[in-house]
């Protein structure tokens, strides 16, 4: 739960606001972004495409939550003031997205995986209405199963700061036993999960350029490109903060690091574009062709409306 920090020096605290600020104010431009490209038919057709669809989306609302913990943490400015949506209902959701995000990501490695493997039961297999029951599928087990964060056994002190003693059983299960748990289940589990794949995904690339014949279609390069990249960016970024989560009831000197480590962690949810643009040219032409379309849209519209204008008035003047 969220702590106050009287260990830092308030440049500390203006140096970390500033740059939470720049973190998830890009992160929502970059997740809005990405969301103009999945959109788009020829990629949501291709299940991969279809699940960084769920993933940018799952993302998106991970992101909110951090930002109102953030604010909540850096700034000390609450956006609800009620102890049920702060302390049990933003953390609910925190860990429902955390984990929808980690599986789901998970899931496009072993769908590439799988494409690359057997191309020809992917047909079967890896389709979008599959895909779409899967993350449904996750989506409900996570909502169940984190439901212990509803309890009423999360009160806030005097300070405003939500805590659990009020009940040790539940505070033995949330402060020690449910932090490993949740590094095994969303990290450890997914991590193993998408390393294995994404090291077969990465020889199977490898042999394709020795064969000098194309792996696929310029979509299929392109998710795969970005799937080895996402699986990059959520290793850097979410196995610190696991294991911080899981020591840090161990070890009080490093609780102040709570609001740095939780800003590294948000770096994954809100950085996809970027990686995605750097690591494929087509995605990047992809975002291209949108903006350019967008553009011309934007314009055609202009010069109708000023078409039809002009078309009035010379009616209007037509009648005088």
């Amino acid at each position: 739960m969220n702590s106050t920090e009287n260990s830092v020096t308030e440049e500390e605290i203006a140096y970390t606001a500033i740059l939470g600020t720049i973190v998830y104010i890009g992160g929502f431009i970059g997740n809005i972004l990405s969301l103009t490209i999945f959109v788009r038919e020829e990629i949501r057709r291709v299940s991969t495409g279809l699940l960084f669809l769920f993933l940018t989306i799952s993302n998106s609302f991970q992101l909110l939550t951090l930002t109102i913990e953030f604010i909540d943490v850096a700034y000390n400015f609450r956006l609800f003031a009620c102890v049920v949506i702060r302390c049990r209902i933003l953390y609910w959701f925190q860990n429902i997205f955390r984990a929808l995000s980690s599986y789901t990501a998970c899931t496009i490695s072993c769908d590439r995986m799988f494409r690359a493997l057997y191309p020809i039961r992917a047909k079967q297999i890896c389709t979008c209405r599959i895909a779409w029951r899967i993350v449904f599928i996750y989506y409900l087990v996570f909502t169940c199963s984190l439901t212990f964060y509803l309890l009423p056994f999360i009160q806030e002190n005097s300070d405003g700061i939500c805590i659990t003693s009020s009940d040790p059983t539940y505070d033995k299960f949330l402060s020690v036993i449910w932090p490993p748990m949740r590094t095994i289940v969303v990290c450890v589990l997914p991590v193993s999960i998408m390393i294995s794949t994404n090291i077969f995904l990465w020889r199977r690339v490898r042999e394709s350029r020795r064969r000098t014949s194309p792996l696929s279609s310029h979509t299929d390069r392109m998710l795969i490109f970005i799937t080895i990249s996402n699986v990059l960016a959520f290793i850097i970024t979410q196995i610190p903060f696991h294991v911080y989560a899981t020591i840090v009831r161990y070890k009080q000197s490093i609780k102040h690091m709570r609001t740095p480590m939780l800003l590294w962690s948000s770096l994954y949810f809100g950085i996809g574009f970027y990686i995605y643009s750097l690591t494929s040219p087509y995605f990047r032409s992809k975002f291209l062709l949108t903006v350019r379309y967008c553009f011309k849209r934007h314009n055609s519209n202009r010069i109708h409306q000023q078409t039809h204008q002009y078309t009035i008035s010379q009616r209007n003047q037509s009648k005088r």
